[in-house]
């Protein structure tokens, strides 16, 4: 698992671009003051992590998740909607993240937020596993078709095309010494 410590968490969250990097900092100062929390919190993402996985790949598969992993993702949805503050803006009410809102569960916290928010109410066509070998990530399909069947093209497609190009070439190398 690369996710083997809360700095490796923090690493991912900048990565993918979860929470502010002033925010990522604090968090940062924090988990050295207090590594026994911050780890305790990397389980508790973890276990949301593998929540997450389960609710999607099943619904994927076209099965309700269990009540359970709705109660702990609703939960999780909560922390990350209290984790905002309102504001009026140019004209606009706007949410952003709290200054104070910088506690260990946060990452977690946003990526159910985000979950909630922007993934689950896609199309359920729309939700993929990746089709590649050693690979079963979670993606969206975003193609114009909607027939993407890989994560990443450069990793996982390339992978499956030069696989299946391999195969039909030995074959047809074999068919012509037959021949």
């Amino acid at each position: 698992d690369w996710l083997d410590c809360y700095t490796r968490l923090l690493e991912w969250a900048a990565l993918v671009d979860l929470l502010p990097a002033k925010i990522l900092r604090a968090l940062a100062r924090k988990a050295q003051k207090k590594p026994a929390a911050a780890a305790t919190a990397l389980g508790r993402a973890k276990k949301l992590r593998e929540l997450l996985f389960a609710l999607v790949t099943g619904i994927v598969s076209g099965n309700a998740p269990p009540k359970a992993a709705l109660s702990l993702l609703r939960e999780n949805w909560v922390a990350g909607i209290n984790a905002h503050q309102l504001r009026f803006n140019d004209g606009r009410v706007v949410a952003e993240l709290r200054n104070d809102a910088a506690d260990f569960d946060l990452i977690a916290s946003m990526v159910a937020y985000r979950m909630v928010e922007h993934v689950l109410p896609l199309p359920k066509d729309r939700l993929r596993i990746c089709h590649g070998p050693n690979c079963s990530w979670l993606f969206i399909d975003r193609s114009k078709a909607g027939r993407r069947r890989w994560c990443d093209m450069s990793v996982c497609g390339n992978a499956a095309k030069s696989r299946r190009f391999y195969t039909r070439s030995r074959q047809q190398r074999k068919s012509r010494r037959r021949s």
